[in-house]
């Protein structure tokens, strides 16, 4: 008979196995090794607080050796009850009572909201799509939950609404301009911005380009959902479209309240969890805010932000394959090792000793609340001692260590974070310039519509904050990276040449991993550019 410590192993395994698609997973693998990345680590950790009731911490999956090793890290899950969310309209978020008090407050501040659109090939039934669109809906309160003021404080109140997609019939047009001007409407619908004191805080927007073909946007207000929350939408989306076709119950996820979640959140907040946080962040980043910023040789100081722009590149497969590589080799991710090309292009190009990099955590190590949509991601602010003489393989341990403490001290929104660690920064939602990285997998590629082939479709990003902010997007064996700037702060010449400076960073240092990485970044001309003039 099994004792308890091998039926633990055995269901874990099969946790990875399904996580990872691989059955042949053993006890001595390593989870990196076999493909896994942060967003998978995520699954195991919920599938694992579900079938073992047990919890794993993100630094146990990201740390250690073996399954069989990470069987022995299990902890009790904590069956302490929930929150109270209280008499009368809760309290919003502590993200979402920044965003609508720094809109108030500032009121040119850009707009926070994001969008998934597709082209849609096939039947699309007008009448299905709006009966999924309001399942969703009534499935998902944080898209119904509005935010109104009260002083210097923001109630959440969750009402009723109603799905309405808006329609657009574009076949009248000459054919070879229909999806031009389609592209044109939808820019304009995903950048209008939305009534927080009006339900619901997710729009559609359908544009038929001919009889079996369209394209269909998704707009969010960032106060109600996030990345990680557009998979769970579209997944419920696809599902409650093929319910209203077939007439059979939809099967939507399963979670609970964001609204639950925000009450804790500020409990947390009220029994010291802030000052616990800050804590942390002051001794990595120290007593001056200066230490914030990032300016890059390119820097144009003193212009204000104006004419924003971005930058789209295809990263060479010689570099994605180098990256692969590397991750099996240093049982990382893609993220921490593009992460650690990055860190070390900037100190090389700043002579900087230190270097922070803004990124985003996406702040669901609660298993019970991976399956809900809300906004739960936070900025933090790794920052990793890069001495150019290292080898490659020991700045990327470097960088995820300093990834899983900000992983771990990310729970709390950064606009807080900072306040508390240098009341001087001004409140509100401008920000120094920095250097903003995230790789990710793309968001909402799971959109399903039964008889139909759906594709995302990429509209032009603009920039909404200063510095440089650089996005790897992973899409099946492609990856993609955008930069977003001004031009006010950075040349377009320079923006470019920094991404192709980057991309062949990633190649080379990927390829390298025992060399050191000031002469890896040698071999490639990687010296620091000259500054464009002011005038």
């Amino acid at each position: 008979m099994p004792s308890p410590h091998e039926e633990t192993r055995a269901l874990l395994l099969q946790i990875h196995r399904e996580v990872l698609e691989r059955p042949e997973v053993g006890p001595d693998d390593n989870f990196f090794d076999l493909g896994g990345n942060s967003l998978l680590a995520f699954r195991v950790i919920k599938l694992t607080a579900e079938r073992l009731g047990a919890r794993l911490s993100a630094q146990a999956v990201f740390t250690a050796a073996t399954i069989g090793e990470l069987a022995q890290r299990l902890t009790p899950v904590d069956r302490a009850p929930a929150a109270p969310v209280g008499v009368g309209a809760p309290r919003a978020s502590m993200a979402q009572e920044w965003a609508v008090l720094s809109a108030v407050h500032d009121p040119d501040a850009p707009t926070l909201q994001f969008h998934a659109v597709y082209r849609v090939r096939g039947p699309l039934d007008t009448g299905a799509l709006r009966a999924a669109l309001q399942a969703v809906l009534d499935r998902h309160p944080a898209l119904r939950t509005v935010l109104r003021v009260d002083g210097e404080t923001v109630r959440s109140h969750l009402l009723d609404a109603t799905a309405e997609p808006a329609v657009e019939e574009l076949g009248w047009l000459p054919e070879p301009s229909r999806v031009t001007e389609a592209l044109l409407l939808l820019d304009h619908e995903v950048r209008r911005p939305f009534d927080r004191t009006r339900a619901p805080l997710l729009r559609a927007h359908l544009v038929r380009l001919a009889d079996r073909d369209q394209l269909l946007a998704l707009v969010l207000d960032h106060v109600a959902a996030d990345g990680w929350s557009l998979d769970l939408l579209v997944a419920d989306l696809g599902a409650a479209y093929r319910a209203a076709l077939t007439g059979e119950p939809a099967e939507l996820t399963e979670s609970r309240p964001y609204q639950r979640w925000a009450a804790e959140q500020w409990e947390r907040h009220r029994t010291g969890r802030l000052d616990e946080v800050a804590g942390y962040w002051k001794g990595r980043l120290g007593a001056d805010p200066s230490a914030f910023a990032v300016r890059l040789p390119g820097y144009r100081a003193g212009r204000g932000l104006s004419d924003p722009a971005s930058l789209r590149l295809r990263v060479p497969a010689a570099a994605v394959s180098a990256l692969e590589g590397a991750c099996r080799e240093l049982r990382s991710t893609p993220y921490c090792v593009s992460m650690a090309a990055l860190k070390a292009l900037i100190a090389r190009q700043t002579g900087s000793p230190r270097v922070t990099v803004l990124t985003t955590a996406a702040n669901r190590l609660e298993p019970e609340y991976q399956d809900t949509v809300g906004w739960y991601a936070n900025g933090v602010f790794p920052t990793t001692d890069v001495e150019l003489g290292l080898s490659f393989r020991r700045l990327v341990e470097r960088v995820r260590g300093t990834a899983l403490a900000a992983t771990a001290h990310g729970d709390l929104p950064a606009w807080y974070v900072r306040r508390r660690m240098w009341p001087s920064v001004p409140a509100g939602f401008r920000k120094d310039p920095g250097v903003y990285f995230m790789f990710n997998e793309l968001w909402g590629r799971a959109l399903r519509f039964d008889g139909a082939e759906v594709e995302p479709v990429p509209l032009e990003e603009t920039a909404d904050s200063p510095g440089l902010h650089m996005w790897l997007l992973q899409d099946g064996p492609a990856v993609d990276l955008t930069v977003l700037h001004y031009r006010s702060e950075y040349p377009e010449s320079y923006v470019r040449e920094f991404a192709d400076d980057f991309l062949a960073a990633v190649g080379a240092l990927a390829a390298a991993p025992d060399l050191p990485v000031g002469e890896v970044l040698d071999s490639l001309g990687h010296r620091p550019p000259v500054i464009p003039s002011e005038s």
